[in-house]
């Protein structure tokens, strides 16, 4: 049985640790160094510092008598890409421009006229039947589909006898964007993009179908061509603001944001992390809210993870999806690999402290205590001991929490007071929520070494607010009989007050 000051702490990836002595057992012994210490020998529990263990070690010799007498912790959401498809170009025709126009032979005006008329006809039964409710959804669609066929084909002789003619660019500008919806439904991306590029060419001035044409690469993962598509799609929307005729016409701003997200979501899958920074710079100057700003500030971190290197953020995101799933074998091998291929410190240390996490899962218990000792060694700090980069805090918390729980398991089931109190001294060490849970272990396997059981209960009193009200009522009444063990009546009378105050409170 456990008593109730035994917590069990969870680490950022549900490290999760029993905290007790019923926990499952362990097999492995850790790999311990030996050092000398005047006369005798101190063993140094894997991810203790040498100091805590001689500190540890000369109390316990004072102190024991033989046993036989555990947040959880982003991504990212895609956006929706609308379905679009295409056919044949007519380039030759549809770039042919006014200066080069010559006049028709009656003849070829009369071919273009009942193209057009072949094509209009086409168009306006495709119009008709498209309202018909009672038709089976199967027949409509084949329907349709044969009508624009015949729309586009006789369109599209009309504009090869007479590529000047608007009226006919603007019906089969019409057609285009008819069948790039229809075949948008039935993903025929390829074909979509074809008729999209015609389409553009018809109607520059248009900028959804450039993003309607980006959409369609990005499916295709052209992501090149789709950020190129998406930049005209912005830079059309501006030049028909600065065009418009009416007065005190403004950009949408929320438009110009969106194909700017766009463009660099497009650039990051291209795995194109320069051009993908201008791209949320330029959100970032049309993003109208905080919440926006602060989107585009967390992909930019995302980019910058490991100095740009893509790759890298796709394979810690995957690696993170198999912790969460608790493949924790999986990810233990891939944040191997992963820590061999980072370049930056932040990402290196960021991989480290998973590593460690997925490592205590797996029961490579000293090899994460040891990878964490080595962090928060090299890790920058304030003089109250916290690092100086506030997102480092994880990796300290996380180092405290498994010394915590490695000294409740050498106290538990290995029956080891001397280990589990070099495990809290060093817990005690290291600026994290549970300081003061491991000054409170300390304080009563230390009961036969009473001024020194003192010295971690005050500890634990200093920072009492991470401790539950039983935790605290527990050191209260420690210190009561510490402080009465040594005949301290004044410090004795002063926390059997404070105890007194909790119970009558509770």
């Amino acid at each position: 049985m456990c008593s109730k000051h035994h917590v069990v702490f969870f680490l950022l990836v549900a490290l999760f640790v029993g905290a007790c002595a019923s926990s499952a057992p362990i097999e492995e012994e850790p790999v311990e160094e030996e050092e000398e210490a005047g006369e005798r020998t101190v063993t140094i529990p894997a991810g203790v510092d040498s100091s805590a263990a001689f500190y540890a070690s000369a109390m316990a010799d004072e102190s024991f008598v033989s046993f036989a007498m555990q947040e959880r912790a982003r991504e990212q959401a895609q956006m929706a890409r609308s379905l679009v498809s295409d056919s044949d170009t007519l380039w030759t025709y549809l770039s042919a421009s006014a200066d080069t126009a010559q006049d028709l032979t009656t003849e070829e005006e009369t071919a273009a006229i009942r193209a057009f008329n072949r094509g209009a006809e086409a168009l306006a039964e495709y119009a008709q039947i498209s309202g018909a409710e009672e038709m089976d959804e199967g027949v409509l669609r084949s329907m349709q589909a044969d009508l624009l066929d015949q729309a586009q084909a006789g369109f599209e002789e009309a504009i090869q006898i007479d590529p000047y003619d608007e009226d006919t660019r603007f019906r089969l500008a019409q057609v285009y964007n008819l069948q790039a919806e229809r075949l948008g439904q039935e993903e025929a991306y390829d074909e979509a993009i074809t008729i999209l590029e015609r389409l553009v060419r018809l109607r520059p001035d248009q900028h959804g179908l450039f993003a309607a044409l980006a959409n369609s690469y990005y499916a295709v993962e052209e992501w090149t061509q789709s950020a190129e598509a998406y930049r005209k799609a912005a830079e059309v929307h501006l030049e028909s603001v600065e065009l418009a005729l009416e007065p005190d016409v403004e950009p949408d701003s929320s438009l110009l944001f969106q194909y700017a997200m766009a463009e660099a979501d497009a650039y990051v899958y291209g795995r194109h992390s320069e051009q993908a920074l201008e791209a949320y710079d330029t959100a970032e100057q049309y993003a109208t809210t905080e919440e926006d700003r602060v989107f585009v500030a967390e992909e930019v971190e995302w980019v910058l993870w490991d100095d740009g290197n893509i790759d890298n953020s796709f394979a810690r995101d995957s690696l993170v999806q198999l912790a969460d799933a608790g493949e924790y074998e999986e990810a233990r091998q891939g944040f191997v690999e992963l820590r061999s291929s980072v370049e930056s410190d932040n990402a290196r240390d960021w991989t480290d402290w998973r590593l460690a996490l997925v490592e205590y899962e797996v029961g490579e218990r000293d090899s994460a205590a040891e990878r964490l000792q080595a962090l928060v060694d090299r890790t920058e700090r304030q003089e109250n001991g916290a690092p100086t980069d506030s997102t480092y805090q994880r990796y300290f918390d996380a180092y405290g929490t498994i010394c915590y729980n490695l000294g409740l398991e050498y106290l538990g089931e290995r029956r080891d007071n001397r280990t589990a109190l070099k495990y809290f001294e060093q817990s005690t060490r290291v600026p994290w929520s549970g300081q003061a849970r491991a000054a409170l272990e300390a304080a009563q396997i230390l009961r036969n070494n009473v001024t020194q059981a003192i010295e971690y209960a005050e500890l634990a009193v200093e920072k009492e607010e991470q401790l539950s009200q039983d935790d605290r009522q527990t050191l209260f009444r420690i210190l009561v009989d510490y402080h009465r063990r040594l005949g301290n009546r004044e410090e004795a009378a002063q926390y059997a007050d404070q105890y007194r105050a909790l119970q009558a409170g509770s």
